[in-house]
C-alpha cells in the first residue's frame, strides 16, 4: 500500500483512491480491511493526489492550447516549477524510506502512515490554490471529478486578468501561497513585458497572442488600419495615460514604416536611421523595469521613450507647423472662427431648402404623405451646399493678392455628410470596444438636424501622420460643437432677417400719392389702409417684442459662446503650443519672467486672425524644445473637455431647453412669413384679385392663433433658459476646475477658466418690465 500511495502522489492513477466508494463510508470497496483512522488518513492523501493529477493535466492543456501567451507562460511555470517541486518531494520521501532513514522509518522497519501523511500536509493548501488558479485560467469542461465547484469563470481568462489575480492573491497571510503568487506573477509580467517590447520598440503587434494584447488593430469603413486601446485587456497597474503613451509610441513607429512606400520616403529613411540609433536606448529604458512591475517605474520608462522618440524622430514626421495648421483649420471652420463661413453655409442651406419647396407639385406630394422622402435632401444635394459655400468664400478672398492656404486645405479635407447613426452625440472613445474613456460625455440632445432638416455632420479627413495627434473621436466632438454653435447662429440670422423685409415691418405698398389721396375716394382708401395697418400692427406688437427678446438672447448667447468661451480658450491653447517654455496662467498671461524677451526668440506663427499659418523661427536667441506630439494630444483633449463644459454642452437641461427654443423660433418665423403671405393675398382680394379656391380670411384666423401659441412657447423657453442659467451660475460658483479634469494629463497645460455665466446673465437681465408682464406673456409695456 505504501508503494501505491507514492505512485498516486506522483500523478499515476491508483486503485486505492480511484475505486468506487460506498455511499456512507470512506473506505474503497476493494480495501475492506482498512480501519476508519487509516481511511481518514488516506482520504487527505487521495485528495492531494487527485489535485496533483488534475492540476498537471489542466496546466499542460493551458500551455499547449490557450490563446494567451501570458497564460501559457503561467501554465508552463506551474508544471516546471511548483509541480516539479512536489514531484521532488515525493522522490525525497521515497528515498528516505528506501534508505531506512530514522526520520521516516521506525523500529522493525515500520513506516507509520501518519508520518507519510504528515510529510505532505503543507502541500494540500498550495495544491488547492494551484488548482483554483488553473481553473480560473481555463475552467474544467465537466464536473465529473467533483472539483469544479466554486469556479465562476465560464470563459478563458485573459493575460491581464491573470496578472491582476496573481497580484491580488499575493496579498495573503499564507507564506507558501504568497511565494507561489509572487513567483507566477513575475512569470506573467515578464511575458507581458515581451509583448510590450515588441510594440514599443518596433511598432508591431505580437506575432503570437495579439488578441490578448491591449493594443488592438481595427479596420474602419474606408479600410484604413487603426489601433485602439482595449481596456478589458489592460492590467490594473498600467494607468490610462501610460496606456495612451504606449499606443502613441507604437503608432508613431508604425507610421514611419508606412511612409517608406510613399512620397515621403526620404523622411522615412531619416526617421528609420534615428529609430535604429535609439533602439538600444529604448531597450535600456525597458530593461530598467523589473518584476513585479511598479506602476511608477513603468510610467517613467514609457515617458522617457516617448520623449526620446518625439525629440529625435517625430520632428521630421509630424512637425509643429502641421499641428498648428490643422488646429487653425478646426478653429476657423468647426468652431466658427471664420464668421463668413457660418453665414454663407446657413444662407446656402436655406436657399437649398427653399428651392426644394419651389419644385412644382412637391408641396402637394409632401402634404399627402405618399412621397415624403422626396422632400428630404439627398447626399448629393448636401454636398452641393458645402461646394457652393466654398465657391462663395473663394470669391470673397479672390481679390486679395495672396492665396488662402487655410481655405484651400479646408476644401480638400472638410465634408458635409449625412449623419449615419441614430443620434448626434459623439461617441466616447472606443465605447463599443472597451477603450479608455477620456473625452467629455456630451448630452444626447440633437442639434445637427436644424441646418438642413436632416441629420448632417461637418467632418474632416484625418490623414497620416496627423492621426498621431488627433483622432476621429476628436472630430466627432468638434462636429457636435459645430452643430451646436451653428444652430444658435442660424436662429439669430433667421430672426434678424425679419427686420430686413420691408413688407413685414412697414406698410406695403406705400400710400397713394397726394394727387390721388387728396380726392374723396383717395381719402377713403388711405383711411381704410391706415385702419388696417394699425390693426395689424397692434396684433403683431406682442410678436415683435418676443422676436426682439429672442434675438437679443441668441445674440448675447452666441457672442458669449463664440467670443468669451471659444475664442479666448483657443488663443490660450495656441499660445501654450507656440511658447513651450512659458506656462500661461488661466487668464492667458504668461507667468514666466522671460515673456518680455520671448518675441525676440521665437517669431509669432501668424497673427491670431490670419487664415493662413506660416512657421519660422528667429535665428537670434536660444530655442527651447517644443512640446512632443503626445503631450499636445493630451492637452488637446483637455482643451476639448474644458470647451464642451464651458459651452454648457454637458448640461442636459440647458441643451434640451435651447433645442426647444431653436425649434420654436423656426415655427415662429414660419408663421410670421405665412401670415404675411396671407395678408398680401387679402389685400389683393380688396383690389379685386380673388382666388376662388382659397379662403384667406379663415386661414388668417387660424395662422394668427398658431402664431400666438408659437409666441407664448418662445416666451416660455426664454424664461426657462434664463432660469437654468441662474441655476448653473449658482452651481459653478467657486469651482476652480471642471469634472473630468483630473483624469487627463495636462503636461503643464491648464485650460482657460471661463468662470461662471454671470457676465452673460447681466446682459440678459431685461429689467423689471419683463417681470411685470401678465400670465399671457403681454409685452405691450416694453
Amino acid at each position: 500500500m505504501l508503494h501505491e500511495i507514492l505512485l498516486s502522489l506522483s500523478g499515476h492513477p491508483s486503485a486505492l483512491f480511484d475505486a468506487p466508494r460506498k455511499s456512507e463510508g470512506l473506505k474503497p470497496d476493494g480495501f475492506p480491511l482498512l480501519s476508519p483512522p487509516e481511511a481518514e488518513l488516506l482520504s487527505s492523501i487521495g485528495r492531494l493526489s487527485q489535485l496533483h493529477r488534475l492540476t498537471r493535466e489542466a496546466a499542460s492543456r493551458i500551455s499547449s492550447s490557450h490563446q494567451s501567451t501570458i497564460c501559457r507562460a503561467v501554465g508552463t511555470a506551474i508544471t516546471s516549477s511548483h509541480l516539479a517541486r512536489f514531484q521532488q518531494k515525493v522522490l525525497d520521501v521515497e528515498s528516505r524510506i528506501l534508505k531506512k532513514d530514522a526520520s521516516t522509518v521506525g523500529a522493525y522497519n515500520i513506516v507509520p502512515l501518519s508520518g507519510v501523511v504528515g510529510e505532505f500536509d503543507e502541500w494540500t493548501r498550495l495544491m488547492e490554490w494551484l488548482w483554483g488558479l488553473v481553473s480560473f485560467i481555463m475552467p474544467p469542461s465537466s464536473g465529473k471529478d467533483g472539483l469544479q465547484h466554486g469556479v465562476e469563470h465560464g470563459d478563458l481568462s485573459s493575460g491581464a486578468a491573470i496578472i491582476d489575480k496573481l497580484r491580488h492573491e499575493a496579498q495573503t497571510g499564507y507564506p507558501d501561497i504568497e511565494e507561489a503568487a509572487v513567483d507566477l506573477g513575475k512569470v506573467a509580467e515578464t511575458a507581458w513585458m515581451r509583448q510590450l517590447s515588441t510594440w514599443v520598440l518596433y511598432g508591431r503587434l505580437p506575432t503570437f497572442g495579439a488578441t490578448d494584447f491591449f493594443i488592438q488593430r481595427t479596420v474602419d469603413e474606408v479600410t484604413e488600419t487603426q489601433f485602439l486601446v482595449n481596456n478589458k485587456l489592460l492590467p490594473k497597474f498600467v494607468s490610462q495615460q501610460t496606456a495612451l503613451s504606449i499606443l502613441f509610441i507604437g503608432k508613431s513607429l508604425n507610421q514611419i514604416r508606412a511612409l517608406e512606400n510613399t512620397s515621403n520616403a526620404a523622411i522615412a529613411v531619416l526617421s528609420r536611421a534615428s529609430e535604429l540609433e535609439l533602439l538600444p536606448i529604448h531597450l535600456q529604458h525597458l530593461s530598467a523595469v523589473t518584476t513585479p512591475i511598479s506602476s511608477a517605474g513603468l510610467t517613467e520608462a514609457i515617458a522617457a521613450i516617448r520623449l526620446s522618440l518625439s525629440r529625435n524622430m517625430l520632428q521630421h514626421l509630424l512637425p509643429l507647423p502641421n499641428i498648428i495648421e490643422i488646429l487653425t483649420l478646426l478653429q476657423e471652420f468647426f468652431l466658427l472662427g471664420r464668421g463668413e463661413f457660418a453665414v454663407t453655409l446657413v444662407t446656402e442651406a436655406d436657399e437649398r431648402i427653399r428651392s426644394r419647396h419651389r419644385v412644382p407639385g412637391q408641396a402637394l406630394r409632401s402634404k399627402s404623405g405618399s412621397n415624403l422622402q422626396g422632400v428630404l435632401l439627398k447626399e448629393g444635394e448636401i454636398t452641393a451646399v458645402l461646394a457652393r459655400t466654398w465657391s462663395v468664400l473663394s470669391s470673397l478672398s479672390g481679390e486679395e493678392e495672396h492665396s488662402d492656404d487655410c481655405l484651400d486645405l479646408a476644401m480638400d479635407l472638410i465634408h458635409l455628410t449625412l449623419h449615419k447613426s441614430s443620434s448626434s452625440r459623439p461617441a466616447t472613445p472606443g465605447r463599443a470596444k472597451g477603450t479608455i474613456e477620456l473625452l467629455p460625455k456630451i448630452s444626447n440632445v440633437v442639434f445637427n438636424d436644424l441646418l438642413l432638416s436632416v441629420p448632417t455632420s461637418l467632418t474632416m479627413d484625418i490623414r497620416s501622420p496627423l492621426d498621431l495627434f488627433i483622432t476621429n473621436t476628436d472630430i466627432d466632438t468638434y462636429s457636435s460643437i459645430n452643430a451646436y454653435l451653428l444652430a444658435v447662429r442660424r436662429a439669430h440670422l433667421r430672426l434678424a432677417d425679419l427686420w430686413r423685409q420691408s413688407s413685414i415691418r412697414r406698410e406695403h405698398p406705400a400710400p397713394p400719392a397726394p394727387q390721388y389721396s387728396s380726392t374723396s375716394s383717395g381719402k377713403a382708401i388711405l383711411r381704410a389702409r391706415r385702419l388696417r395697418s394699425n390693426a395689424r400692427s397692434r396684433e403683431m406688437r406682442k410678436v415683435w417684442a418676443t422676436c426682439g427678446a429672442a434675438m437679443f438672447f441668441l445674440s448675447e448667447n452666441g457672442a458669449y459662446f463664440e467670443g468669451e468661451v471659444v475664442q479666448e480658450s483657443w488663443k490660450h491653447f495656441r499660445e501654450w503650443i507656440i511658447y513651450p517654455e512659458q506656462r500661461p496662467s488661466s487668464s492667458g498671461r504668461p507667468q514666466s519672467a522671460a515673456s518680455t524677451v520671448m518675441p525676440h526668440r521665437i517669431t509669432e506663427l501668424s497673427p491670431p486672425d490670419s487664415p493662413s499659418v506660416g512657421f519660422r523661427r528667429s535665428v537670434t536667441g536660444s530655442e527651447r524644445a517644443p512640446h512632443d506630439p503626445e503631450s499636445l494630444a493630451s492637452a488637446h483633449r483637455l482643451f476639448l473637455d474644458s470647451l464642451t463644459y464651458s459651452l454648457l454642452l454637458t448640461d442636459f437641461s440647458f441643451s434640451r431647453s435651447l433645442r426647444e427654443l431653436l425649434t420654436h423660433v423656426d415655427e415662429l418665423v414660419a408663421f410670421i412669413t405665412r401670415l404675411q403671405i396671407i395678408q398680401q393675398n387679402l389685400d389683393l382680394e380688396e383690389d379685386g384679385v380673388i382666388d376662388d379656391l382659397a379662403n384667406y380670411a379663415q386661414e388668417e384666423k387660424r395662422v394668427e392663433l398658431e402664431l400666438d401659441r408659437a409666441r407664448k412657447r418662445v416666451d416660455g423657453d426664454l424664461k426657462t433658459l434664463v432660469a437654468r442659467l441662474r441655476e448653473i451660475d449658482a452651481e459653478r460658483v467657486g469651482s476652480a476646475s471642471y469634472p473630468g479634469q483630473t483624469t487627463l494629463r495636462s503636461d503643464g497645460y491648464e485650460p482657460w477658466r471661463v468662470g461662471g455665466v454671470d457676465r452673460l446673465l447681466m446682459k440678459l437681465d431685461w429689467g423689471s418690465s419683463a417681470d411685470d408682464e401678465d400670465e399671457d406673456g403681454d409685452w405691450d409695456n416694453l
